[in-house]
């Protein structure tokens, strides 16, 4: 990366400028309110799955991040030096999805607000306590999820079994995007108030975050249970290797509940995999005894397993998108090429992947820089948290979000201005934007 910074101080002055007597109306407390409603947004969008028309949907978010920044702004800070490498990124990957929107006109909306908005969001931020602010982020992301979880407990009990619980939201997938994101920010939080004394409050987010934790593991998503352990995994580990007196002991336990974890994930999938077999067999059978149609299905227990099977369909889709690629995109998220091969009908699925995504939709160029982004990002809050890690027991939180994103969005395209975990992921990048990591301001 460049060590050359970018004086910021220009941008936070043309938006004081521009919002004028609003940044003495909006008290920096109502924050965590300006976040819970964006955050509460986001985990609608994920719920209801696409509540409206898209280009409506990315206006009101852009007007929610107004009201964050609005809230945010520190009147007096303008002092703000950023990073020339991720700017650089930044600009380069959104410009080319907006070059890419020009072509189909459905990738502007979001393009846009990436190009714009965030990186006034991050510029504000870095102006703040990076503490006060990541506070706010977490309690936003605990608060938004609960009632919807609340909702859904009660209205729909739980259970486990396949294809997995998915209460009042859209289906499994989408409850377990909304419960690590929920999980993960009580957890953080608990450990926070675990360094600062606060054991009530500690406890209270250790019940919220095994609430999240539970309900995630009764959706079988297999995805965000992957991503739930991950998360677990690189962060105990970085913490403990940073601040525990004897970390080898720790680290020994961390191993045990890796291995546990594995033979969990093993049998989740040999479930899912022997359901989805006897579902096949058990229609092929209907199929035939109702209208005679000849069962082309082998038996489940004569079915061999394949790529497919383990990642739920996804390895095709994948492939086929590696085969279709082009510069500026395509015109629609579904992967029609997949769906005209498998003979799919009206299962129109996406990439199931963030970077394999934005890839498809805005071309290869845009791929290519969202993944040297994310690295980009995941090492820069690796060494933020390592900098900070005996100050503040909340500098991991951008390290906790840059997992979540990267192994959620493995398996699902969560690379959106407002969907939940690409909102999150968005908004702790503030502190891996300065140009100086040491120094928080």
């Amino acid at each position: 990366m460049s060590k050359k910074p970018v004086d910021g101080s220009g941008i936070l002055k043309w938006y004081d400028q521009m919002t004028g007597i609003f940044n003495e109306i909006f008290d920096s407390r109502l924050l965590t309110v300006a976040l819970l409603a964006l955050e509460g947004y986001c985990v609608l969008f994920t719920q209801r799955k696409f509540p409206m028309r898209w280009m409506i949907f990315v206006l009101f978010g852009m007007i929610l991040l107004l009201f964050v920044t609005l809230s945010a702004r520190t009147p007096g800070r303008a002092k703000v030096h950023l990073s020339k490498g991720m700017m650089g990124l930044w600009f380069a990957l959104h410009g080319v999805m907006v070059i890419s929107g020009l072509f189909y006109q459905d990738w502007l909306p979001e393009s846009v607000s990436l190009l714009v908005c965030y990186p006034v969001i991050f510029t504000v931020f870095a102006s703040r306590n990076d503490d006060e602010t990541f506070r706010a982020i977490l309690r936003a992301c605990l608060f938004s999820v609960m009632p919807f979880l609340a909702v859904s407990w009660i209205t729909k009990p739980p259970y486990y079994g396949y294809p997995g619980y998915l209460g009042i939201f859209y289906d499994a997938n989408c409850l377990a995007m909304c419960c690590i994101v929920m999980s993960a920010a009580a957890f953080l939080l608990a450990y926070a108030d675990f360094c600062e004394k606060h054991y009530l409050r500690m406890a209270l987010c250790i019940l919220a975050g095994i609430w999240a934790a539970v309900t995630l593991v009764l959706s079988m998503s297999r995805a965000c249970l992957l991503a739930f352990g991950g998360v677990a995994v690189i962060l105990t580990a970085s913490i403990v290797a940073g601040t525990a007196k004897h970390p080898r002991r720790w680290l020994a336990m961390l191993a045990v509940l890796i291995v546990v974890g594995l033979v969990f994930g093993v049998k989740l999938t040999r479930d899912k995999v022997r359901e989805a077999y006897e579902e096949d067999y058990a229609l092929a059978v209907y199929n035939h005894e109702t209208y005679g149609n000849p069962i082309t299905v082998p038996k489940p227990e004569e079915r061999k397993l394949s790529m497919d099977d383990l990642t739920s369909d996804r390895w095709g889709i994948w492939t086929v998108i590696l085969n279709n690629l082009t510069l500026n995109g395509h015109e629609t998220s579904v992967i029609r090429e997949w769906v005209a091969m498998d003979g799919a009908g009206d299962r129109h699925f996406n990439a199931h992947n963030a970077f394999l995504g934005v890839t498809y939709n805005n071309g290869i160029i845009a791929g290519i820089l969202l993944v040297i982004y994310t690295i980009v990002a995941f090492v820069r809050s690796f060494k933020y948290y390592w900098i900070y890690r005996t100050e503040s027991p909340l500098a991991c939180t951008p390290l906790a979000f840059c997992t979540v994103f990267i192994l959620v969005g493995m398996f699902e395209s969560v690379y959106a201005p407002f969907s939940v975990i690409g909102c999150t992921f968005l908004l702790v990048q503030a502190p891996l934007w300065r140009a100086d990591l040491a120094n928080r301001g």
